[in-house]
């Protein structure tokens, strides 16, 4: 046992009585105690043979050999160490104890132990979500990644499911063969052959099923359950009639194509003839009626095969000619420099055109066809404005500018002349090389007289109003007729005209001529305003299209019903001589149509329901042209096409007048427009008279 001793300092200390130990010398009181190394292991060590044991001591008790102090002797001093130590004791602090601990540390310890728990939990969370969400889908509604026929449709409403497909059946190409060939006479869409396809009872069974909307996740994956089925399929026939009669005609007579060339990595390859013929109308319509989609549709009819004129033997000696006359650059010399273009520049201005000789029962052998390459100018002129080749050659003209009063010239500035590439020569130059003639070509450049700007001025008289016309009809571009007479307002009435007489397409504004002769026809009994004429359009439908959005389907559909001839008699009736239905395209004349909307206007065509052609005016489809800058109280109609467009009207400003323009190859809208806003500026000069 250990016994330790806390003494005060300011207590006087009794000294103790030393004991030495026995056999040795007394340990000093500041050297630091010694501790022996003992292992943490324990071990028995098992003394080797023959080794000897010391001999066992005898135990000799300490001697006490302290006395006590004499009276009067000074106290004993404690020994002193060479070092002090702090003998102070300091307890230790006692542990804190407390109650339960908290319950965020209770609720941590206790994931330490649980962590699966709240995993599960968010997992059944999810799943209870999903599966709540999966029931609020709409009955309605199709299951997702639904695919029709290439549609995606998944989670649409199931009616504009239906009536998306439908639209895009609608649409959709229907390829056309006839004969052998591998490539299709024409690709109508199948509206316009009377195919209407219905998705309704195709659609009807597919649904998200309410039973599976409780298994998760059933969603994503529902629509590889569902069964499509089979769409319905409608064919109308009137529609199939007047496609047919439009574009095959009555006979069905498929004309065949003849062999031609295109440039294919820098060579001329032959385009093969294919072949036409004569098919069974009856035939080509009950192949229509039988089509069905099968990744498309494709109609195919037998024909009594006609061999294209020109073979491809024809085509491949023209093209072995220019691959071997063409296969060095051309050197083309200008203003005193040579400029090599490649030989696949050269090849890239050519195109190609069959030549037929047409048999005038002369008695004279017919020569043989022939396939025929031509320069194309635009592309020349295209190439040598962009290579810089004539930048140094040309020079721009000048202008000369005119001022006129009516048909009087009052002033003249000529401009100086330019020079600029003269591109026929140089196309005639250029032909020369291609046949091996000539071993280069050079640029020609020829003097240009300067382009003449009019200043016009009008007075309000029978030259004034005359001249306006005609030199309109000159000074804007393109070919242009025109028609114009006044009618009411301050007197005397004039009136003038440019090529009025001469026939261009009517470009759909025979719509209007031809539902006059439809109402005709009402009102006499002859047809009825309710018959079918292109698939659900009635007769009046049709009419009202007619003439609104020149409607080209209603217009040959109403022409069909009623026999061309008959539509010409009756508008022949009220005067319109220049108008013809019987050729490839419809004619009209400026004439003709402003005559037509002078009766129109004066109440003067004998029908007693005039209506049925001004309330269509009203809605025309060519916003942008006489309608727009025309009071409200005009009757306007039109018909454009790529390259026509024409207008007339019957207008009241400052007095009733008729007019009409036909133009092809010029601004559009923006010439009619132009138009009526000169005549009205000149019908103002004569009000303010």
């Amino acid at each position: 046992m250990i016994s330790i001793t806390i003494m005060d300092p300011q207590t006087p200390q009794t000294p103790q009585p030393q004991i030495p130990p026995q056999g040795g010398t007394p340990p000093s009181y500041g050297a630091a105690p010694q501790y022996s190394q003992t292992p943490q292991n324990s071990y028995t060590q098992t003394p080797q043979q023959n080794q000897s044991m010391p001999p066992a001591q005898q135990y000799t008790p300490p001697q006490n050999t302290w006395t006590a102090p004499q009276p009067n002797s000074p106290y004993p001093q404690p020994l002193q160490s060479s070092q002090q130590h702090d003998m102070s004791y300091t307890p230790p602090p006692r542990p804190r104890t407390y109650g339960k601990p908290p319950a965020a540390v209770r609720f941590v310890e206790w994931l330490k132990g649980h962590w699966y728990v709240p995993l599960l939990a968010i997992v059944l969370i999810a799943l209870l979500g999903n599966i709540i969400w999966q029931v609020l889908v709409p009955t309605n509604a199709l299951p997702a990644g639904l695919v029709v026929d290439g549609v995606r449709v998944g989670g649409m409403d199931r009616d504009a499911a239906v009536q998306l497909l439908n639209k895009g059946y609608a649409k959709e190409k229907v390829n056309l063969f006839f004969g052998d060939t591998s490539v299709p006479y024409k690709t109508p869409t199948a509206s316009e052959l009377g195919v209407e396809v219905d998705n309704t009872t195709r659609l009807a069974g597919v649904s998200y099923p309410f039973a599976l909307r409780f298994v998760p996740s059933s969603y994503w994956w529902a629509a590889g359950t569902a069964s499509v089925g089979e769409p319905t399929y409608n064919y109308d026939q009137s529609t199939l009639d007047i496609y047919t009669l439009k574009n095959l005609g009555e006979e069905c007579v498929i004309p065949p194509k003849n062999a031609s060339l295109k440039l294919d990595d820098n060579l001329f390859t032959v385009i093969p003839a294919e072949v036409g013929g004569k098919c069974n109308v009856t035939d080509f319509k009950d192949q229509v009626s039988k089509v069905t989609y099968d990744g498309g549709f494709n109609v195919k009819t037998g024909i009594k095969e006609v061999a294209a004129p020109l073979t491809d033997e024809i085509a491949r000696q023209l093209g072995d000619e220019l691959n071997n006359n063409l296969k060095n650059d051309l050197p083309l010399q200008a203003g005193g420099k040579t400029t090599k273009v490649s030989a696949t520049t050269v090849k890239g201005w050519l195109s190609f055109k069959p030549f037929i000789p047409e048999d005038k029962n002369d008695g004279a052998p017919l020569p043989p066809p022939r396939l025929l390459y031509v320069i194309e100018p635009e592309r020349v002129q295209r190439y040598l404005q962009t290579s810089g080749i004539v930048a140094d050659l040309e020079k721009k003209p000048g202008v000369t500018k005119v001022a006129t009063t009516n048909f009087t010239e009052t002033s003249r500035t000529n401009g100086a002349p330019g020079v600029l590439v003269d591109i026929k020569k140089t196309i005639a130059n250029i032909d020369s090389f291609a046949t091996a003639r000539a071993s280069n070509a050079a640029v020609v450049v020829g003097s240009v007289q300067p382009t003449v700007q009019y200043s016009r001025k009008y007075t309000p008289t029978a030259d004034g109003y005359a001249a306006l016309i005609q030199q309109f009809a000159t000074d804007n571009p393109g070919k242009i007729a025109i028609s114009f007479t006044e009618l009411t307002g301050k007197r005397p009435y004039y009136g003038g005209s440019a090529n009025a007489e001469q026939q261009m397409p009517a470009a759909g504004i025979e719509g209007v001529y031809v539902a006059y002769a439809a109402q005709k026809g009402i009102e006499d009994g002859s047809i009825q305003p309710t018959d079918r004429i292109l698939g659900s359009l009635s007769v009046e439908d049709c009419m009202e299209v007619a003439i609104s959005d020149q409607n080209e389907d209603c217009i040959t559909g109403l022409l069909s019903k009623m026999g061309n001839e008959r539509v010409e008699a009756r508008i022949a009736e009220v005067g319109l001589t220049g108008t013809s239905f019987s050729g490839s395209v419809n004619v009209t004349t400026a004439r003709d149509m402003a005559l037509f909307m002078q009766q129109l206007g004066r109440n003067d065509l004998p029908i007693r329901n005039k209506s049925v052609l001004e309330i269509p005016m009203r809605d025309i489809a060519l916003r942008d042209g006489i309608i727009s800058v025309a009071p409200s109280s005009a009757r306007v109609a039109g018909g454009a096409t790529d390259t026509n467009y024409n207008e007339m009207a019957f207008i009241t400003e400052n007095g009733q007048y008729a007019v009409s323009i036909m133009t092809q190859g010029s601004a559009g809208s923006k010439t009619t427009v132009k138009l009526v806003k000169a005549i009205d500026a000149l019908k103002q000069q004569k009000q303010d008279l």
